[in-house]
């Protein structure tokens, strides 16, 4: 099982277009997957539920929102698995392959839950409480995900919101490798930059702590950035227009790893895929030529996760 974590600071980058797809095409080639959907916009949830939907069978009870909640309202705490359910539409898709599509759902309440984790973190007033409650928190979603029901999946993806809050970095402690979405613009590029030194600081306050030997043997994390992939990329002639390889070429040179495939701008085709809840990769009507790029994407992600 390998978990990646997909974030940028800046919204409106094709995240959740991104995280859709790349489930779905992995799904496609027999591989079982869960998303964890963290941003409070809930779009990823809406990719595969309407929101009626979502009020109806979800907002309740089936959200992460409610698992998170459970901690704080001194009441049975839930288990992560009891939360996960299997979006119908896209896996009737998926019915002649092995693969599969999971979802734990997020709330438009998410939001609340960082001033909760906040809470936890303060009030330290010693350096050995002061670990045990980083770890607390900061482990909240990594000890959740290690339920054995959860080693069926060869990949978890999880859609964090676009900031570095807590729920954010629960997913980073949590994770593999993180995937950054980004546009190829100026404010894009320029929050990978600060998205990869504050990614830098977390781990290396997470390791520290793991080396006191107040930790009971953590073990160190490393989720390395797996990539930068390139979105709502506009083509001239076969290759990106020319202001947009000056910005992906600045990333390069960065030194932070970008990856070969792309996703083009295509307001229609990705706009409306939630109404149908089958991302765009797997719908009979999408572009073939987009088609071919997500699968190239698919691939190449596969290749650089060994998965």
């Amino acid at each position: 099982m390998k978990v990646v974590s997909v974030i940028n600071y800046k919204g409106g980058v094709g995240k959740t277009t991104l995280t859709a797809n790349l489930a779905a095409e992995l799904a496609s080639r027999d591989k079982k997957v869960l998303l964890i959907d963290l941003d409070p916009q809930t779009n990823l949830t809406f990719c595969f539920y309407t929101p009626d939907e979502w009020r109806v069978s979800l907002r309740e009870d089936r959200t992460i929102k409610r698992w998170f909640d459970s901690f704080e309202d001194g009441k049975t705490r839930l288990a992560l698995r009891d939360l996960v359910v299997t979006p119908k539409r896209v896996n009737q898709e998926l019915g002649q392959h092995d693969g599969r599509i999971d979802l734990i759902a997020s709330h438009l309440g998410l939001i609340n839950v960082d001033i909760d984790l906040a809470a936890d973190l303060g009030g330290a007033t010693n350096p050995r409480q002061s670990r045990t409650r980083f770890f607390r928190v900061h482990r909240r979603l990594t000890d959740g995900l290690r339920d054995a029901d959860f080693a069926e999946y060869d990949l978890i993806l999880v859609d964090c919101p676009p900031n570095f809050n807590i729920v954010t970095k629960t997913a980073i402690v949590a994770s593999d490798r993180i995937l950054v979405p980004a546009k190829a613009d100026y404010l894009s590029t320029l929050g990978i930059d600060y998205l990869r030194g504050n990614h830098r600081q977390l781990v290396e306050d997470y390791n520290e702590f793991a080396a006191s030997p107040q930790s009971n043997g953590l073990e160190r994390i490393d989720p390395a950035i797996l990539g930068v992939v390139f979105t709502m990329i506009q083509y001239y002639a076969g290759r990106p227009i020319a202001v947009l390889e000056n910005h992906i070429e600045e990333v390069r040179n960065s030194g932070i790893p970008v990856f070969n495939a792309m996703m083009r701008m295509n307001n229609t085709l990705f706009g409306d895929a939630g109404q149908y809840g089958v991302p765009a990769v797997l719908r009979a009507d999408a572009d073939p030529d987009i088609v071919k790029e997500l699968e190239d994407l698919a691939t190449e992600f596969s290749t650089r996760l060994q998965l």
